[in-house]
C-alpha cells in the first residue's frame, strides 16, 4: 500500500504499541494457553515474530500458598521478554500478592484472566464468572495495580485483563464490565468475543471488539479466529490496537511470521523448527516431555511439518530416547 506521495505505508502490525510503561515493537501477541505455552513454546513463537508472549494461566492461590508446582510456571529465560504472567483467581488480596511476586520474578506485564470458560475455573468464581460481578472484578484490578506499583515503583508493570463477550448470548457483560476495569487501572483489555457458554465453538463476534475499541480509552487487543494476515489487518482496521494468536499457532509457530507478511516456510524449515522445539522441551521436561509433546505431533503434522509415518512413530514413542532417535536429535 502506498500513500499519495508514493511512499510505502508502514505495516500496521510493526508499529510500536505502548501499554502502560511497556513498549511493544510488534502488535502481534501470543495468547496464554493452559498446558501449552511453556518456556519452549514461548521461545518458538518469539523466533517467528511474536511481540509479546505469556505464561500459562497461573493460579494466584498456588502462588500465594507457595505451591512449588505452581511457582514452576514463573521460570523463564531472558530471551522470552517482553513476557506477561497471566493470573487467575477470585480474591483481590490473593491476586495482589501473586501479582507482586510475579513482578519480582520478572514479569513485564500482569494479565488477569476473566475469560476462562472451563467449569472447574468458573465454579470457583474465577475466570469468566467475574464478568457477572463487576464490583469484585474492578476491586481485583485496583488491588493488583497497587501491588504491581509497590513491587516496581519506578516502572510499574502494566496490568491488563482478558475478558469474554459475556457468559451467555445476549447478556453483553463484557462491554458492561470493561469500562469499570479501565477505571480501576487496567492498562489494556483483551477481548475474546465469544461467550463463556460457547467455549471455543462458533465464530468470534468481533463487532464486540470494535465497539469496545471505540468506547475504551486504553488499547483493546483482539483474540479469536485470527487465522492469517487478512484477519489480523481487518481487526486493526476496525480499531483493535493489537491481535492475539492462540490455538491456530499450535504446531504452526510460523503463523506469526505469515501474519507479519512472510511466505509460508518450506517443509524442511518447518521440520527444523519442530526439531528445535522438541529438543528444548526434552531438555526442560525430561521424561515428562513424552506426554507433553504428544499433543503437538498431530498439530505439526496437520501444518505440514511431519509426514504421517513419522508422526505415528512419535505418537507411539514411550521415552525420550526414542523421540531423539526418530528426530535425529
Amino acid at each position: 500500500m502506498t500513500g499519495l506521495t508514493g511512499v510505502a505505508a508502514p505495516d500496521p502490525l510493526l508499529r510500536p504499541l505502548t501499554i502502560g510503561h511497556l513498549e511493544l515493537q510488534r502488535r502481534l501477541v501470543m495468547a496464554p494457553m493452559a498446558g501449552l505455552t511453556t518456556s519452549s513454546f514461548r521461545r518458538s513463537v518469539r523466533r517467528w515474530g511474536a511481540g509479546l508472549v505469556f505464561t500459562e494461566m497461573i493460579s494466584a492461590y498456588g502462588v500465594h500458598y507457595d505451591n512449588h508446582r505452581t511457582l514452576d510456571y514463573f521460570a523463564h529465560g531472558e530471551d522470552e521478554h517482553p513476557l506477561g504472567f497471566q493470573l487467575f483467581g477470585a480474591d483481590a488480596d490473593v491476586l495482589a500478592d501473586a501479582a507482586g511476586r510475579a513482578v519480582a520474578a520478572g514479569a513485564d506485564l500482569v494479565d488477569l484472566n476473566m475469560a476462562c470458560p472451563v467449569r472447574k475455573v468458573v465454579k470457583t468464581g474465577s475466570g469468566a464468572a467475574l464478568l457477572a460481578e463487576p464490583e469484585r472484578a474492578a476491586a481485583i484490578v485496583s488491588a493488583v495495580v497497587a501491588a504491581t506499583g509497590e513491587a516496581s515503583p519506578r516502572r510499574p508493570a502494566p496490568v491488563t485483563v482478558k475478558i469474554r463477550a459475556g457468559l451467555r448470548d445476549g447478556d453483553g457483560l463484557g462491554r458492561l464490565v470493561a469500562p469499570r476495569l479501565v477505571d480501576a487501572g487496567a492498562a489494556a483489555v483483551c477481548i475474546h468475543p465469544r461467550t463463556a457458554a460457547q467455549l471455543y465453538r462458533g465464530r468470534a463476534d468481533h463487532a464486540v471488539t470494535f465497539a469496545l475499541a471505540a468506547e475504551l480509552s486504553v488499547p483493546v487487543i483482539a483474540s479469536g479466529d485470527v487465522d492469517g494476515r487478512a484477519a489480523a489487518l481487518t481487526l486493526l482496521d476496525g480499531g483493535a490496537a493489537a491481535v492475539m494468536l492462540a490455538r491456530g499457532a499450535v504446531g504452526a509457530p510460523w503463523l506469526f511470521a505469515q501474519v507479519l507478511g512472510a511466505a509460508e516456510p518450506t517443509a524442511a524449515e518447518k521440520l527444523a523448527e519442530l526439531r528445535r522445539f522438541a529438543a528444548e522441551v526434552l531438555a526442560a521436561l525430561g521424561e515428562r516431555a513424552v506426554g507433553h509433546l504428544r499433543q503437538f505431533w498431530p498439530k505439526f503434522r496437520r501444518h505440514g511439518a511431519l509426514e504421517k509415518p513419522l508422526s505415528l512413530e512419535l505418537m507411539q514413542a514411550r521415552d525420550t530416547a526414542t523421540i531423539r532417535t526418530i528426530l535425529s536429535l
